[in-house]
């Protein structure tokens, strides 16, 4: 059995074609949605509120009733990466609690949440709300897996670094139990410098200390990471609609699709999560793993089904990846047999050359320099007056103390 989370849309129509599927596949089943307010939100979440339906609070007790009566849950997000100490304050915490008390109100009773200290205060509450650790608390091992089921957290999504170690991902299974979710449609590049930093700035958000230059720096860096050289697109973590079989193999049950982002660029969440039911598509896999939602204007094609055997060597050979690039070239050697190279080198470029135009953090930086342009020989001269002053001084010849 397979048991999908997905993005909410908060549309009554949405639920209803999950309905559908849940009565079409009798091994797979759409158990919860999963998102947050965007209305009057002062918590962050792993996404931008910017990029997502506005919803109320009033909005989401209808959902959530709506949606219970076909029989999927609703998961709410306060998966930020920080809450900028406001979980030790009295009077922040007090404001935490009365909105964990609306949000149970409103029929809320899963919780996705990223801060060790945010889940001892939901626990505080007496709210009994099940607890999903977010893949922001980066589970990589069973120690770290375990120390999150000590806690008592019901469910763990691990990260997404290690969607294809297998076995990491047999020996968390193996321990926490079968609670483990994966994310099957990431389009983060393996090892990203910039994924957490850019869920730090995410966080930011609801305060007002994020703005149009760091949202457009981390998108920009994402999309020139993606696109740093072809086969990277193979590299990204994403697991294909075919080879759910290995993962069930180890006893994964619980996967989960990302993109609230893209259900504003009218992604297809439904058509989606039908091929990880299937098990099968056929077109192209970046069409696939942003929902089919159309997220900028460079598009690359790789043939899905032309990456047939690429996953086998990471689940039948152990430590087959050892991330280290410059020394295997095995992802290239796969890219050539599902992407044309010569049509995918011009987008790149193309990319590459709109991204370092049209960067806001750059030309912040370039405008700024602007202004202390020539200013060199100034501090030169200040600096030759510090050290004038410094041996003008009378020297302290005198014994020391001790």
């Amino acid at each position: 059995m397979k048991y999908f989370s997905m993005p909410s849309d908060f549309k009554c129509e949405t639920i209803n074609r999950y309905d559908e599927l849940n009565k079409t596949y009798d091994d797979s089943k759409v158990t919860e949605t999963y998102g947050n307010i965007t209305v009057g939100n002062v918590f962050g979440s792993g996404r931008l509120v910017s990029q997502m339906p506005k919803i109320d609070l009033n909005d989401l007790r209808k959902y959530i009733e709506y949606s219970r009566e076909r029989g999927i849950d609703f998961n709410y997000t306060i998966n930020a990466p920080t809450m900028q100490n406001k979980e030790f304050f009295p009077d922040s915490v007090r404001q935490i609690v009365d909105f964990l008390g609306t949000l149970y109100a409103a029929g809320v009773r899963s919780l996705t949440v990223t801060l060790p200290s945010m889940i001892e205060l939901v626990q505080s509450t007496g709210f009994d709300f099940k607890i999903k650790a977010s893949t922001i608390c980066q589970v990589t091992n069973a120690n770290r897996a375990m120390a999150y089921k000590d806690m008592g957290v019901d469910k763990i999504v691990v990260d997404e670094s290690i969607n294809r170690d297998f076995t990491k991902l047999r020996t968390i299974r193996d321990a926490f139990g079968e609670k483990v979710e994966v994310i099957v449609n990431q389009i983060c590049p393996l090892n990203c410098i910039y994924r957490m930093f850019h869920y730090g700035m995410i966080a930011a958000e609801p305060l007002g200390t994020a703005n149009n230059v760091s949202v457009n720096y981390y998108e920009h860096r994402c999309v020139l990471q993606q696109y740093k050289t072809i086969d990277h697109l193979l590299k990204l973590s994403w697991i294909r609609p075919e080879d759910m079989k290995y993962y069930k193999d180890i006893g994964i049950r619980y996967f989960k699709l990302q993109g609230r982002h893209t259900i504003r660029k009218n992604g297809d969440p439904v058509r989606t999560v039908e091929c990880y039911m299937k098990e099968d598509y056929d077109g192209n896999l970046m069409d696939l793993l942003t929902m089919f939602a159309v997220m900028n204007s460079f598009k690359i094609v790789v043939d899905n089904k032309k990456l047939d055997g690429y996953l086998k060597p990471f689940v039948e050979l152990e430590n087959f990846c050892r991330g280290a690039c410059s020394s295997c070239n095995y992802c290239e050697t796969f890219a050539r047999k599902c992407i044309d190279y010569e049509e995918a080198g011009k987008v790149i470029q193309l990319a590459r050359d709109f991204y370092r135009q049209y960067d806001q953090y750059t030309q912040l930086l370039d405008s700024i320099n602007a202004e202390f342009e020539g200013r060199e020989k100034q501090y030169e001269t200040v600096r030759e007056s510090e050290i004038l002053m410094l041996k003008s001084k009378p020297q302290d010849t005198g014994d020391f103390d001790f």
